[in-house]
């Protein structure tokens, strides 16, 4: 026999044991009582779809932006150049605009922000790659010649030449020099460095290149890396300089494309005063 307290106290004990089980069964269910969308794979490969064709939209825009700024932009943007840059960044803000006005509803109802998000980088990269490639060799030349192994100096001895390096942008000779001295360099580019003009001043006064003047070729191994497509420079030193710094500079104007590039070589000569030896 059970009492009608036992009774109660026991099917109020399987009511909350039968609450806490279903809370359990509901916390360990994935789906819809868990909040998850339940998976549409016909709406999975409609997004893919779209997706796929923002892609290649994106793509095409990017390319069409890259040939737009390098023929159109970059032969009139030699003085604002910074224009080269801002534009197709700028053009970002342009694509969710020219998805809405080009792709059908159908594509675009599946677009997001991470749509958005997304498709600049893609935007972005692409401009990036694209325009690599056409502002270098040999789609265009945007850098002027640029000295191919550092330069020196070269001091010629009953036709045997010893050199120098320059050390922090200077050479140096010692007061009442003798013999034939030339600051050497090289110049290479992606095209053939020779066809550039070359103006060379010593001291602001207009020099020649003396290059044809040295015998021997190899005396400017030491700054020539690539033989076969630079140009060498080769700057006298007049005999009896004073003491003091001399300032030798070789300006490099070239018809690059899309617009003339140029670059400034600055050197120093220093001749030091003759210290004589003490005698004790």
């Amino acid at each position: 026999m059970v009492d009608l307290n036992t009774a109660m106290a026991a099917a109020a004990s399987e009511k909350r044991n039968r609450g806490k089980g279903e809370k359990e069964r509901k916390k360990n269910r994935s789906g819809a009582d868990m909040g998850i969308e339940s998976f549409d794979p016909v709406k999975h490969v409609k997004k893919e779809k779209a997706d796929t064709v923002s892609m290649w939209l994106v793509i095409l825009f990017a390319v069409t932006v890259s040939l737009i700024m390098r023929y159109i932009a970059m032969p009139n943007s030699e003085d604002n150049k910074d224009l080269l840059w801002f534009i197709p960044l700028m053009c970002i803000f342009l694509l969710p605009s020219i998805h809405r006005a080009i792709l059908s509803e159908k594509f675009v109802e599946h677009y997001t922000k991470g749509t958005w998000f997304k498709a600049s980088f893609l935007h972005v990269f692409t401009w990036l790659a694209i325009t690599f490639l056409l502002t270098n060799a040999p789609f265009a030349d945007i850098v002027a010649p640029q000295v191919d192994d550092g330069w020196g100096m070269i001091s010629e001895d009953n036709s045997s030449y010893d050199f120098t390096k320059s050390s922090k942008g200077s050479v140096t000779l010692t007061d009442g020099y003798e013999g034939v001295h030339y600051i050497v360099l090289a110049f290479s580019d992606n095209y053939d460095a020779k066809d550039s003009d070359y103006s060379i001043t010593f001291n602001g006064d207009s020099v020649d290149n003396s290059f044809a003047s040295i015998e021997d070729p190899k005396a400017l191994d030491k700054v020539r890396e690539h033989k076969d497509i630079d140009h060498p420079v080769a700057i006298q030193i007049p005999n009896n300089l004073e003491v003091g710094e001399y300032e030798v500079v070789v300006k490099v104007t070239e018809d690059g494309n899309p617009w003339e590039n140029s670059r400034t070589v600055k050197m120093k000569l220093i001749i030091e005063e003759l210290v004589p030896e003490s005698t004790e």
